[in-house]
């Protein structure tokens, strides 16, 4: 009997401490300059219906970031913002299945200025501003990249620190 009541308890545990993706979900951030993205041809045309946008269709997540990697995730959260004039930031969530494929996923990545990565558990939290506009006064991209950044910070994530790219020796050519 306590064997049950301790598989029991820890069920119900795991089931309280278990994360949705949807706690990663953007309330109430604005990105000064830019507003939800309106979807465009090239989002339908990957199966981006909505923003926030969340699937777990591995046919769609393929298309965003291919097989291999789609193989790898359980669910996909995207809240993507954009201007007229073609600047865009945002977030792209994974749940991964492992932390293996999670690991995996952080070695084929480099640091970026524009992009920032952060992680929670089995969770990938990429952040990203392409906002070209710098005027006194107003939020540029790296304004909104802390903004984001402190967001996911305060929900448990923290910032991940990338290998550096290394520069292409043309003599190798």
């Amino acid at each position: 009997m306590k064997k049950l009541l301790l598989i029991i308890g820890f069920v119900c545990f795991q089931s309280f401490s278990a994360q949705s993706i949807m706690d990663f979900d953007l309330k109430n951030v604005e990105l000064q300059g830019m507003k939800p993205a309106t979807i465009d041809k090239e989002m339908k045309d990957i199966g981006i219906t909505k923003i926030p946008f969340v699937t777990n269709d591995p046919d769609i997540i393929s298309k965003i970031e291919g097989p291999e990697t789609a193989a790898t995730i359980k669910n996909f959260y995207t809240f993507t913002y954009n201007n007229p004039k073609g600047d865009d930031g945002g977030v792209m969530v994974y749940e991964f299945k492992t932390k293996p494929d999670l690991e995996v996923f952080l070695a084929k990545n480099f640091e970026q200025s524009n992009a920032r990565i952060l992680v929670k558990g089995l969770f990938c939290i990429n952040i990203w501003s392409d906002y070209s506009l710098y005027v006194k006064g107003k939020e540029s991209s790296e304004d909104h990249l802390n903004k984001l950044e402190k967001y996911y910070v305060n929900l448990g994530a923290k910032k991940v620190q990338l290998q550096e790219m290394q520069p292409i020796d043309a003599t190798d050519q």
